[in-house]
């Protein structure tokens, strides 16, 4: 890339401001907001082009995401996001703070409205089912739109990893997918287990009390391991009538393809780990790629890996 484009992918991009009680919050807690992580002109860039790809569930035929007005899939392999993975400042806010060699995947726009709640209590099991348990994700999320959590809302909860992780119920998907390849049920499976992890429920009651929240501004993130319970936040009705926000997902380098992962996970449309059986899961289609490499080799050295960031 020459200087004069290098300026321009920058320009989208604020320049770092990366703090050591950033770094410290976010390998306490999992969760770290950064604020004004997009200028004005690269919030305008992704608005655009998120718009641009957005569909309702209904109109891509699938139930997935239909608790949202609109989404919009495939925004990692377009132009602009490849320079966003592509920009130095980009590189300089997040390597810091995760601290090791990352590969940007996918990418997907969720508006919220009123009439759509979003997601319940989740951690990221369908964003990274194509890796082994162990092997480090991350979830970029970033504000299109204002937010203020003691107004309309329509941000994210998040819960301390501290107090609560999703780290083993990746470890038990991992146990279940193997159950599913052998033949047992995602239903039989899941009937054991939706009790725990239900919303609203037991479990999920005890969250909110834990919960933590922030107000973004256009621009600001926040940056998530893919073990962090989270949830959609009700966006109410106001003077904002939809909440845009786009998520960009990134591996750790050395993550490795798990061909088991993917079956169970994708059997159960994602919560093979957590109690829940929502459907086959068909609208995803990043982790098909990985044709040219075989169970349990790096994802870096698929032909089809996303862009290294180092």
């Amino acid at each position: 890339m020459d200087k004069s484009a290098q300026l321009s992918v920058d320009s989208l991009v604020s320049e770092p401001g990366v703090t050591k009680n950033d770094v410290n919050q976010f390998r306490e807690y999992g969760f770290v907001k950064i604020k004004s992580l997009l200028t004005e002109e690269g919030v305008k860039r992704v608005r655009e082009e998120a718009a641009r790809l957005a569909t309702t569930a209904k109109e891509s035929g699938t139930e997935y995401g239909s608790t949202f007005n609109r989404l919009a899939y495939g925004l990692g392999d377009t132009e602009l996001f490849q320079s966003l993975y592509r920009s130095a400042n980009f590189r300089d806010v997040v390597l810091p703070i995760i601290g090791s060699p990352l590969i940007a995947t996918e990418s997907q726009c969720f508006e919220l409205s009123p009439e759509k709640q979003g997601f319940e209590w989740h951690y990221d099991s369908i964003s990274f089912r194509y890796i082994r348990p162990q092997d480090p994700g991350y979830s970029l999320w970033i504000a299109l739109d204002p937010v203020k959590k003691e107004d309309q809302g329509g941000g994210m909860a998040y819960m301390p990893e501290n107090i609560f992780s999703g780290r083993a119920n990746f470890q038990l998907s991992s146990m279940l997918s193997k159950e599913v390849a052998a033949g047992r049920s995602v239903g039989h499976i899941s009937y054991y287990l939706q009790e725990i992890y239900k919303t609203p429920g037991f479990l999920t009651d005890i969250f909110e009390k834990y919960k933590h929240q922030d107000d973004f501004k256009p621009g600001d993130a926040l940056l998530f391991k893919k073990t962090t319970w989270h949830r959609s936040d009700v966006l109410l009705a106001g003077d904002l009538k939809a909440r845009a926000a786009v998520t960009i997902r990134l591996l750790d380098s050395e993550a490795r393809l798990d061909n088991n992962m993917f079956f169970g996970e994708t059997e159960s449309g994602g919560g093979l780990g957590l109690g829940a059986n929502w459907g086959r899961a068909n609208q995803a289609t990043y982790a098909d790629r990985f044709t040219d490499i075989e169970d349990g080799d790096l994802i870096r050295d698929s032909k089809f890996s996303g862009f290294l960031i180092q």
